[in-house]
């Protein structure tokens, strides 16, 4: 099993076994997953470790598969790497936390988006079929549009959040690291 798919594998059960080791009135449907690692909450290490074993695995198969078209890939486990560090703030109003640690996080998050979209179209653009083309450009289109409806519907965010890492992490499990025939 390669890197990627280890990281991939921990971040799910982190992230689904959430709501048995995090603060009480976390829901799945209206809380991000962000805010199962958020900062000075119970059990947060857990899904810290989710977020640089996922970060990890992608920057240790884009390493041993390296070729400028993976790069967008690093990057986006780069940047899901530190998110983990730089944690959301707690759901609770009344506990204190980092502003810049919260901050950080939603710009590095924000980057994660545009990095694996990025490497989507990349990828489309250097597909063999066109049915890996279609899927890829989907999926760009998916990393796109899903956020957007993440802020229209607010009450919808985590389970918004969650169709979208389904997609995104059945495309890597099943595509990445991808054969590199040449280096477009």
């Amino acid at each position: 099993m390669n890197a990627t798919r280890i990281g991939i594998l921990l971040f799910a059960l982190a992230a689904l076994a959430g709501p048995w080791y995090t603060v009480e009135g976390y829901s799945t449907v209206g809380n991000l997953i962000s805010q199962l690692g958020a900062q000075n909450t119970q059990n947060n290490w857990v899904m810290v470790i989710g977020f640089l074993a996922l970060g990890c695995g992608l920057i240790t198969d884009s390493i041993r598969r390296f070729s400028t078209r993976v790069l967008p890939f690093a990057a986006f486990g780069l940047f899901m790497a530190l998110a983990g560090i730089f944690a959301h703030r707690p759901l609770s109003t009344v506990i204190e936390y980092s502003e810049f640690a919260h901050q950080a996080h939603s710009v590095l998050a924000t980057l994660a988006g545009i990095s694996i979209t990025v490497g989507l179209l990349w990828y489309a653009a250097a597909a063999a079929s066109i049915r890996l083309r279609i899927t890829a450009i989907t999926l760009a289109a998916l990393c796109f549009a899903l956020p957007l409806c993440m802020l229209v519907l607010p009450d919808f965010q985590g389970l918004i959040q969650r169709i979208m890492y389904l997609f995104i992490f059945s495309w890597l499990w099943i595509c990445f690291p991808f054969e590199i025939s040449s280096d477009r």
